[in-house]
């Protein structure tokens, strides 16, 4: 009996010592972004213990004291983390880059990462808002491979980037060459989005990935997908920075004095010798006695603040999720008087109704309100010009005359106001039934609305010859309205299959689209108003008045499909087709048809890499597929770029042939085009092979791709004779090929516990040539000649060999026999010495004229790449991108080129000119005419415009668990960021290597920005 009795006592001591070796730990699971994770796992590690999270993301578990739990979820990167002392354990869960079972957007549709065969990137939410940027387009530049995001300038609501998918694959004008970006599957612009709102963006580079979209997919396609309501608690995301913005870089201009000094150089004798004495003396430089004005200086302010805000709320149950946010960005322009303010709201709900039968709506709104000084590149290219000397503010500070009353600071300042009001609206339905497993079908309607109004008010200011003098008003100001409104129907339904049949998976998609679109724009002018705050049109002078319109509609009807075959994840086959029908073609030619095939080999499923423990996944793939081009861009009767909806047909201008009979004037019409009814599709056929790859535990990424492009039947303007009276007709007049390659390599670890590093480096390069033109040797000749043989973007002028010394020239100032005679102007020493590489039968001739222009350099920058570095420690995160280019060059002209170009100034980078004491000088001699043989197009006047740009630095710290435990949050984060905040190139001082081709000084620098923000999650 005592022997039990002891036992008993021994039986409780042990359960007591191992009750005490137990504790109850609990806490939250959540994503990145503070979003729970309902059935998230929890795992005691080398144990079967374990439990789920809740709806809400929270969970309870009791494990043995100094245990490991394992937390993981579906998409994301496992955490194991030490139970010491802790009861109380919130997880943040990080998405796994390297997941194979990830899902991602591609063509109507989703598909597995592994299941891949056409070139397909991803860019995820993180990557996007990283970066506080006012236009999505920004963040995209150097994170994708053959996607290039070329941001020119730094205009308040115009700084957004160009983006090009693998180069320039047509001919004509630039927009033809934009890829279609779509929302949420609806045709829409990436830069009315709120950043914030997007989930991920998928970039489709080849025809296999992009076929499905047939007409519109010539030059890739951008699908966006934004953020929607996922099951779990509600919760909220605050978002919020303030940004301080500067000019990067600006034109640097000599002083007062420099100038003088340069002046009397090209015109000895300009400026006496006691003007200059004054201004080295310094007493009374910058008054209106002695003018030094730095009009870049003054018209550009140091700083300029910008503002956004966002509130976000998700959440949902298995029935109902919902999404909606809304959100204000505020941008100030580093010029007076400039402001861009953009309210975005989107709403969306889910509704599971049954088993079979999901219903979706959406509605997003955006209002965009621009406001900048009247005639804004005219005060930025006089900023530019007007010399030094000129006065901008009088010493009592009144308005200065500038040039002839000509004040670009004065007219910034004064009531002259161009804005435009922007009004968006997209609205969506979408409804799925699912009449028995594995097949459904949807239906999908979303209208868009746009309208924009613009009042260009142009006022005059007033000005002072001197203080004290009496007030000059210059000019008479005018008032232009005009009104844009626009309406688009997009529908399709889609019917979805897929099966498993033992080791095959089949899927197979079909569907029916119809996209139509109208708009309509009108306007009206005045002139001399005399009251400024009374800018009605009734106000201004009847007699001045003007009014215009036009209309346009297109449509596009569309059957589509896709299947896709795998075996064993392991053999992979897609192929896909459209046939698109046209408004833009004549009847007979509208319809056309689109289709691709690709395969896909998963190696690493094969018996001798399966069990590889460096090779994790290893996949090659290959593809080819036509896509088509249906927009054709016209040159109007005002020398504008218009898209031309009747291409076809002959286009006739009412309104535009007034005759007059019998003394009275009758409104009549004219042609203004010739037809092709013939016109057809302009074609483009890709190749694509690539690899990816996974390596040391996915720790390391590796993707490679190689593609030929060929466009073909090239839609292009015909020239015809000016005698016609008529613009030119479109043709199928081109061949194009593009050749290139995109590589990308990433790499992502942990040391330790705390400590997560990686970076993603891409780099792409491209060549392509123009192989046909309908039968002529080249187009219209210009500076960018396009040339059979040759590439699209080649610069076309003069080869140099220096500059002429005195001694090319006899006593008299003849030039010397033996050099070749200067066909365009008269020359001298100092001048630039042209190359004779050709004449009218293609050898030298001894004469140096338009047959010596050769290719020089290229528009194009064919070679670019980007770099993104991160780490992680505890709560502290740092990422670093760059990104560069090369193979461009700009040629500079006018005012951003030539020193005392129409009367203007002279940059630093200018001074370095020849004289008879400075013959090796970089440049030809100053000269004050306004036209001057130097100034042809040529090698002087050309700068390598390859670059490497530090273009975002983000450090953030997120708020310990414990304290956002105490204050009831989610998560919280706060960071520093920098944009665009170092550049080094071969550019002259001040010029920024992305300064569009042959600016001659109307540009708007890029600017530098520095932001403090914080995210916040309840």
């Amino acid at each position: 009996m005592k022997r039990k009795h002891v036992y008993l006592i021994f039986f409780f001591c042990c359960s007591a010592m191992l009750w005490s070796q137990e504790k109850i730990v609990n806490g939250s699971i959540t994503d990145s972004d503070g979003v729970p994770l309902p059935g998230a796992n929890v795992v005691e590690v080398g144990t079967t213990n374990g439990t789920q999270s809740d709806f809400d993301g929270n969970y309870q578990i009791t494990v043995n004291q100094g245990a490991s739990l394992s937390f993981s979820y579906i998409g994301m990167v496992s955490q194991t983390i030490v139970v010491s002392n802790q009861e109380n354990l919130n997880v943040a869960l990080q998405e796994d880059a390297a997941q194979l079972d990830e899902v991602v957007v591609v063509g109507y549709g989703t598909q597995k990462v592994v299941n891949l065969t056409g070139s397909v990137e991803v860019v995820k939410a993180a990557e996007i808002t990283r970066q506080p940027v006012a236009q999505a387009s920004q963040a995209l530049a150097g994170l994708v491979p053959g996607l290039t995001a070329t941001q020119s300038s730094g205009q308040p609501g115009g700084d957004n980037a160009t983006l090009r998918i693998r180069g320039v694959g047509t001919l004509g004008n630039g927009a033809k060459n934009n890829p279609l970006v779509l929302i949420d599957g609806i045709p829409d612009d990436i830069n009315g989005l709120d950043p914030s709102d997007i989930e991920s963006i998928s970039v489709l580079k080849d025809a296999s990935a992009a076929a499905i979209y047939g007409s519109r997919a010539a030059n890739g396609v951008i699908l966006v997908t934004t953020k929607r309501g996922k099951e779990g608690r509600i919760s909220t995301s605050y978002n919020t920075y303030i940004g301080v913005q500067s000019i990067a870089q600006n034109l640097q201009f000599l002083d007062a004095l420099g100038y003088m000094e340069a002046f009397n150089s090209a015109q000895p004798g300009a400026f006496p010798e006691e003007t200059l004495q004054a201004y080295r003396n310094g007493d009374g430089v910058g008054t209106e006695a002695l003018p030094n004005t730095d009009w870049v200086d003054l018209l550009f302010s140091s700083a300029a603040i910008q503002q956004y805000h966002s509130i976000s709320v998700r959440g949902g149950s298995e029935k109902a999720k919902m999404s909606s946010s809304i959100s204000y960005t505020d941008q100030d322009g580093n010029v007076p008087n400039f402001n861009f303010k953009r309210y975005n709201g989107r709403f969306n709900l889910d509704f599971k109704l049954s088993e079979k039968i999901d219903l979706a709506f959406d509605l997003n709104f955006r209002r965009e309100d621009r406001k900048q000084p009247g005639e804004l590149n005219s005060i930025t290219r006089s900023a530019y010009r007007l010399q030094p000397l000129f006065v901008a503010i009088n010493d009592d500070g009144t308005n200065g005359q500038g040039f002839s009353g000509g004040n670009p600071v004065a007219y910034a300042n004064s009531t002259a106001l161009d804005q435009t009001i922007t009004n968006y609206f997209r609205g969506l339905v979408k409804a799925t039934y699912r009449p028995f497993n594995n097949f459904s079908i949807s239906a999908t309607y979303a209208p868009q609305y746009t309208d924009r109004d613009q009042d260009n008010f142009q006022t005059g200011f007033t000005y002072y010859e001197f203080s004290g003098g009496p007030a000059i008003n210059r000019s008479s100001p005018s008032l232009e309205k005009e009104t844009f409104t626009s309406f688009q129907d997009n529908f399709n339904a889609i019917m979805n299959y897929s099966k498993d049949f033992g080791n095959h998976s089949v899927s197979a998609l079909a569907g029916y689209e119809i996209l139509k679109f109208q708009s309509e724009t009108w306007g009206a002018s005045r002139k001399n108003y005399v009251l400024d705050d009374f800018r009605g049109l009734d106000n201004g002078d009847a007699d001045t008045q003007l009014n215009y319109g036009s209309s346009t509609l297109n449509g596009l009807e569309s059957l589509f499909g896709r299947i896709n075959y795998s075996y064993k994840d392991k053999y992979l086959l897609e192929a896909n087709v459209r046939r698109d029908a046209s408004s833009r073609f004549a009847p007979g030619f509208r319809s056309a048809t689109f289709p691709s095939f690709s395969l896909g080999w998963v190696a690493s499923q094969e018996g001798f890499l399966q069990d590889s423990e460096t090779i994790n996944f290893l996949k090659f793939r290959a593809s080819w597929g036509q896509l088509g081009n249906q927009f054709v861009y016209g040159t109007n009767a005002d020398g504008e770029s218009v898209l031309n909806n009747f291409v076809y047909t002959s286009l006739f201008g009412l309104g535009n042939a007034n005759p007059t009979i019998g003394g009275v004037p009758i409104t009549g019409g004219a042609q203004e085009t010739l037809s092709n009814p013939e016109l057809r599709w302009e074609t483009g056929e890709t190749q694509n092979i690539g690899f990816d790859a996974k390596l040391f535990q996915s720790k390391l990424s590796l993707t490679g791709e190689y593609y030929v492009r060929k466009t073909k039947d090239i839609l292009l303007d015909v020239t015809i004779p000016s005698s016609t009276g008529l613009l030119s007709p479109a043709q199928n007049a081109g061949e194009v090929w593009n050749t290139g390659y995109d590589l990308s390599i990433g790499w992502q670890d942990m040391i330790g516990e705390n400590f997560r590093y990686g970076f993603n480096f891409n780099y792409s390069d491209f060549k392509n040539e123009i192989k046909n033109l309908g039968g002529l040797d080249q187009l219209p000749p210009g500076n960018r000649i396009n040339r059979v043989g040759e590439e699209i973007g080649a610069i076309h002028g003069l080869k140099v060999e220096g500059l002429y010394q005195e001694s090319d020239f006899d006593s008299s100032g003849a030039l010397n026999p033996d050099l070749p005679t200067p066909g365009f102007g008269a020359i001298q020493a100092g001048d630039i010495k042209y190359a004779d590489i050709s004449g009218p039968d293609g050898v030298p001739d001894g004469e140096i004229t338009n047959d010596d222009r050769t290719i020089i350099g290229s528009d194009i920058a064919n070679k670019n790449w980007g770099l993104e570095l991160f780490t992680e420690y505890k709560n502290i995160d740092l990422s670093i991108s760059l990104l560069g280019s090369g193979g461009r060059d700009i040629v500079l002209q006018g005012d951003a080129g030539y020193a005392f170009f129409n009367a203007g100034k002279i940059q630093e980078w200018q001074a370095d000119y020849w004289t008879p004491t400075n013959t090796n000088a970089a440049y030809p001699r100053l000269h004050p005419a306004s036209s001057h043989p130097n100034w042809r197009t040529n090698e002087t006047w050309m700068h390598d415009a390859s670059y490497v740009r530090l273009r975002n630095i983000t450090l953030g710290y997120n708020l310990s668990r414990d304290f956002l435990d105490k204050i009831s949050l989610s998560r919280a984060r706060i960071y520093l960021s920098g944009q665009n905040l170092a550049t080094w190139d071969n550019m002259p001082e001040g010029i920024d290597p992305l300064t569009p081709q042959f600016s001659s000084g109307a540009f708007y620098p890029v600017t530098k920005v520095f932001s403090l923000g914080l995210n916040v999650t309840f």
